[in-house]
């Protein structure tokens, strides 16, 4: 489903050049659920960002479902992630003035459902993360781990053929963690495919396939015996 090819990051500030990816060759395939690992700076949320159309590579091919990103226009990168791409991002990245079934309204009426329609859509990826009971709630009225569930909820809504999540259990306790990583291994059964970041080797354990990354490289790619 995602393939890059010598996929190349790199920065400039002055006169200070920083190259975060490395060249990296990379396959995902349909259904599967990978973590990748690595230290602080290695460069886990940058290649996320590359592979989830989030950011425009420095050279190298990103290609999904065989095709190639670099001949799509930003319009349609930006077309292509709204119907195809979910994202449950460590900050959870919700709105908040908005409720909990609002902030998952609200990509579902970018993609042009009803208002009938996408609250409908909304309030049943709530309710199958337990949140039937917190649909009105705004974020400040929401603890850590449903605002997470929210987040989540928000993304697979419209059933995306990828869900990215970087450290999805990065600001949770242990038990909302547990939580978010049950989610996660029941949306795998499901066949969803699913990349996700963290620095937590017994939640990367829940995937099937841990990937390092080190010095803009991948050091290690692995599949999980006991997956």
């Amino acid at each position: 489903m995602i393939e890059t090819k010598k996929l190349v990051k790199s920065f400039r500030d002055g006169e200070v050049f920083t190259e975060v990816l490395r060249g990296i060759d990379f396959r995902l395939e349909s259904g599967e659920y990978a973590a990748i690992m690595g230290r602080s700076g290695a460069g886990k949320s940058t290649f996320l960002y590359q592979i989830s159309l989030l950011d425009q590579p420095t050279s190298g091919e990103i290609l999904i479902n065989g095709r190639n990103t670099e001949k799509m226009t930003e319009s349609e990168q930006t077309r292509y992630r709204l119907a195809h791409f979910g994202y449950v991002f460590q900050d959870y990245a919700l709105l908040p003035e908005l409720s909990a079934t609002e902030n998952v309204m609200l990509p579902l009426l970018m993609r042009g459902l009803t208002g009938k329609s996408a609250r409908a859509q909304a309030e049943q990826s709530l309710a199958r993360l337990g949140l039937k009971k917190r649909l009105h709630n705004i974020p400040s009225h929401l603890s850590g781990g449903e605002q997470q569930r929210v987040s989540i909820a928000r993304a697979i809504a419209h059933h995306p053929k990828i869900l990215f999540a970087d450290e999805p259990t990065a600001n949770l306790d242990s038990e909302s963690s547990n939580t978010i990583m049950d989610i996660f291994a029941e949306l795998h059964k499901e066949k969803q495919t699913i990349i996700m970041i963290t620095h937590e080797l017994e939640y990367a354990k829940r995937a099937e396939r841990i990937i390092t990354i080190d010095d803009g490289k991948i050091i290690s790619d692995k599949r999980n015996s006991s997956k």
